[in-house]
């Protein structure tokens, strides 16, 4: 074991963990651990006759804890000196060649992981940035009535890319990971195909759904240039899960930014000719054609190589889908709660009698517009269940009831502390917020972006909740709880639509229409979650949030903060209050805030 890796062990085991005083290993001494089971662990250079002590404590080993207290038993006869640490750790043992061999390799690994991680990080990160920026630009560009335009079809187009991309990725690392280049071509046959379908369907539906159920007869043209996307993004997906399951972490990154930048500039660049609407569509399109070339040929050589192993294509299919599949039904529903209430909008409010299809689409301009941050609560809490999914299931599969409890109460409640900070400041400016980016008529929707961040906050809970019964293994399960929350997330947009006018009045109307079938979505997550796993949020945690982010939003509201750097500076002071609202209610404990700043502090 190497020193690096020894000095990292006693981090990991012994930093911050209370009535562990121990000091850290001598040079030359090594870390063992006796078993996985062992409330204990030994660092020793295995000599017999090396028994220095540096403490003095029950006298059955080195412990500062009276003999009464210490709970812990060193087996007799073993050599070297003993350190106690009053917790389970795994196991490990002296080094031997092939050990050190085999450490080196995970190492290399683990570094290889941390390295991928960061750069995938940086490039998800300039793909937000370009996705936030494009908005900014657009709304001046094509104006209210044009925005309305490309806001709906980028929504019909996001739900169908959205549950492609969400199983693609995962699917494909998983198959060529075990399959090598048998996978990746039988792979890219099945997405190809897949691709081909949903691209063919929205082509034939694009009358049905642009002229009759949307009602506007400028949107099958439209529609029929966003399949080109669709039919892209399928394979293209496909190719970044290929990567991704050969650790080639940099050249995923490298395609991450190189659409960005592509789609970013192409959408900007077309959008600012007379083409505007269409020429954003186009531009989208072009990107995502071009990305896919150089997709594929990075992978050239791959799929030059011969066949690795022999498997028809039915097999391999099934076996595919039965990894695949499973999330498409959940995924679709997901993606509907999120992006469909524009849709049921615009199909409703087209209906009305002597009503301006202009005005229509220059409402559906500003919605899209407050959607932009009023999904900020869900993209920002999304990272939570990267880290719930693969915990969860471990818990589950090792049957531990209590450690699975314990993760998702903390989870929650972290999550719902996050959460609050956004939604106070969101909630008290969001006019501020709004003129912060774009001009008129997109800021008007001040009191639509109060009540929609508060759906997309209770949205972002549910989402964290469903993961937790995916990675139990009970997918139909989560995609029943996210289809009831879809059903009544369509009714209250349609309840609300038929008794609005046809006026800004009607976007705070589907808003509430959404912020109702979240919360009921939320309760039915909530209530299977607390059943299957003896924990949720807490209540009390959900109350003292709720409490501060009032509080703070009331600074927000009360107080004008004139200007961009106003705007921000009162977005600063509103956080501050908020945090100080948790320490003074004791939901932020100051045990909680020393252990995040020196996290903060390391890295």
């Amino acid at each position: 074991m190497t020193r690096a890796s020894e000095q990292a062990i006693w981090r990991a085991f012994i930093e911050d963990l209370p009535g562990a005083l121990v000091e850290p290993p001598r040079p030359g001494f090594h870390v063992h651990a006796l078993s996985a089971t062992s409330e204990w662990i030994r660092v020793g250079n295995g000599a017999p006759s090396d028994t220095r002590s540096p403490v003095v404590g029950c006298g059955e080993h080195p412990c500062r804890r009276r003999r009464s207290r210490c709970r812990s038993r060193q087996p007799s006869g073993q050599p070297g000196r003993s350190v106690v640490i009053h917790r389970a750790v795994p196991t490990y043992r002296e080094s031997s060649p092939t050990d050190t061999e085999a450490e080196s390799k995970a190492e290399a690994t683990a570094r290889e992981s941390t390295r991928g991680v960061a750069v995938i990080a940086v490039a998800k990160a300039w793909f937000l940035l370009t996705g936030f920026a494009q908005p900014l630009v657009l709304t001046r560009l094509l104006l209210g009535e044009g925005y309305g335009l490309y806001g709906v079809v980028l929504n019909v187009i996001s739900i169908l890319n959205n549950v492609v991309v969400a199983g693609s990725i995962q699917a494909m690392s998983h198959a060529v990971t075990d399959g090598g280049v048998t996978a990746l071509r039988k792979g890219l046959l099945i997405h190809a195909a897949l691709g081909l379908t949903l691209a063919g369907a929205l082509v034939a539906g694009a009358d049905l759904l642009g002229a009759g159920v949307l009602h506007d007869p400028r949107l099958p043209p439209l529609l029929r240039i966003g399949a080109i996307i669709v039919a892209d993004y399928s394979v293209y997906a496909a190719l970044v899960g290929a990567l991704n399951g050969r650790r080639r972490f940099r050249a995923q990154a490298g395609l991450d930014i190189t659409f960005a930048t592509l789609r970013t500039s192409l959408v900007l660049g077309l959008a600012s000719t007379q083409l505007r609407v269409t020429g954003a569509i186009a531009g989208f399109a072009i990107a995502s054609f071009i990305i896919l070339l150089v997709a594929l040929a990075l992978h050239r050589d791959e799929l030059r190589a011969p066949a690795t192993k022999s498997v028809s294509t039915g097999v391999f299919a099934r076996s595919y889908a039965r990894f695949f599949a499973p999330v498409l039904v959940y995924q679709l529903a997901l993606n509907l709660v999120l992006q469909a209430d524009l849709l049921v909008m615009k199909a409703v409010l087209s209906r009305r009698e002597g009503v301006d299809e202009a005005a229509i689409n220059t409402l559906a301009g500003v919605y899209k517009a407050v959607q932009n941050f009023a999904f900020l609560p869900y993209q920002l809490l999304l990272a939570v269940t990267f880290v719930v999914f693969p915990v969860v299931s471990k818990s589950t599969l090792e049957g531990d009831r209590e450690a699975t409890s314990d993760f998702v109460r903390g989870a929650l409640r972290f999550s719902a502390m996050g959460l609050g900070a956004m939604l106070a400041v969101l909630g008290g400016m969001p006019g501020a917020v709004l003129r912060l980016a774009y001009r008129p008529p997109f800021d008007q929707g001040a009191p639509v972006l109060r009540w929609l961040s508060l759906a997309q906050g209770a949205f972002a809970l549910s989402v964290i909740g469903t993961t937790i019964v995916l990675a139990a293994g009970r997918t139909a399960a989560a995609t029943a709880l996210m289809g009831v929350m879809l059903v009544a997330v369509f009714a209250g947009n349609l309840v609300g639509l038929v008794t609005a006018p046809a006026d800004l009045s009607a976007l705070t109307h589907t808003a509430l229409g959404t912020l109702f079938g979240c919360l009921v979505g939320v309760v039915f997550v909530g209530a299977y979650v607390h059943r299957a796993f003896g924990a949720f949020l807490p209540a009390a945690t959900a109350l003292r949030v709720a409490a501060c982010a009032v509080g703070a939003g009331a600074v927000g509201a009360w107080v004008p903060w004139p200007g961009k750097v106003g705007t921000l500076l009162g977005a600063a002071v509103i956080a501050l209050v908020y945090v100080g609202l948790l320490v003074v209610t004791g939901e932020l404990r100051t045990a909680e805030i020393a252990r995040i700043r020196r996290v903060l502090l390391r890295r």
